[in-house]
């Protein structure tokens, strides 16, 4: 399965999609971002993507961050502990002759916390977080915690991924961050998938969360 690029200078390149999996293994369930919530995703936060550093969580084959570069990111730092995932993710930078990347393999919550300790996610570059865990850790939880870990590295805003009929949580508060609290700003949502973005709240007051869901076209 391929994966088509829907803007940016890559727009129409195709991306190798996930490796064909073993039995039970745990790519059997994966699901790239389908391509109407990309569009939509990316119509929305294109103006925010010129020379930013971008970090791709649980990233699967890279889709969300290669759509980031096609539209102006200086750079990606794609986290995926599935080692045939990371292998496709550098496959799809040669396809579309990238350099502007690091794939950063192993347990996610282990390279947060390594960047966080160093500073090195972003380099002194505005930073955005896109988020795509399996659609189930939101409902055990577990999600979040990574996506706290993800939040206290600082980014201007978060895109999360997550299924259509789970309402995340308004507001996030990771202990330690610079930003005491993210909102949930706006869901995107197509088919059964949607997109949340989260943004710091302002410092010089409150800003509303949870604004109401856009249907993508």
């Amino acid at each position: 399965m391929s994966v088509r690029i829907t803007g940016g200078a890559f727009a129409g390149r195709l991306l190798l999609g996930p490796p064909r999996p073993a039995r039970g293994s745990v790519t059997s369930g994966l699901r790239p971002t389908a391509a109407r919530l990309r569009k939509s995703l990316f119509e929305v936060i294109s103006g925010e993507l010129k020379g930013v550093t971008a970090l791709d969580v649980c990233a699967g084959v890279g889709t969300l961050g290669f759509e980031a570069l096609s539209r102006g990111a200086r750079r990606v730092l794609f986290l995926e502990r599935n080692r045939r995932l990371a292998a496709r993710i550098a496959d799809n930078a040669a396809r579309l002759d990238v350099s502007s990347f690091r794939v950063l393999p192993g347990d996610a919550a282990q390279q947060l916390r390594r960047l966080e300790r160093t500073g090195t996610a972003f380099d002194g570059a505005p930073g955005v977080v896109f988020f795509d865990p399996p659609w189930a850790d939101f409902r055990d939880g577990s999600a979040y915690r990574l996506l706290e870990a993800a939040l206290r590295i600082g980014p201007a805003f978060a895109a999360v991924e997550h299924e259509a009929a789970v309402t995340p949580r308004e507001r996030i508060a990771p202990s330690g961050c610079s930003e005491a609290t993210f909102f949930r700003e706006r869901t995107i949502v197509a088919g059964d998938g949607a997109v949340s973005l989260y943004r710091p709240l302002v410092r010089d007051g409150p800003r509303a969360a949870g604004s109401a869901p856009e249907a993508a076209e």
